[in-house]
């Protein structure tokens, strides 16, 4: 009994080292990088703030620490606003 036990065990951290490893590989191979991410974050930041919490509720900050932010990293790369497809107009 306790052999099977055991060996229900090792199955299952073989398993989920298995999993781990498949999840990080299509994580390096999916279209959505995190450094996609970071450059669409980035051109959403030329957004109102109002807009910009819309988008991103989970980021808590005030509207003057968005306007210091978007000072700071926004207008470094100069993206025309047709271009951005999120831009209300």
């Amino acid at each position: 009994m306790i052999a099977i036990l055991m060996w229900l065990l090792f199955i299952g951290i073989l398993g989920s080292f298995a999993l781990v490893f498949i999840a990080k590989w299509i994580g390096k191979n999916a279209r959505y990088s995190p450094k996609a991410y970071n450059l669409q974050k980035e051109v959403d930041l030329r957004l109102t703030y109002k807009r910009y919490m819309e988008l991103y509720p989970g980021a808590r900050m005030s509207y003057d620490d968005y306007k210091r932010l978007q000072v700071q990293r926004a207008y470094r790369k100069a993206v025309s606003s047709t271009k951005i497809k999120r831009m209300v107009r």
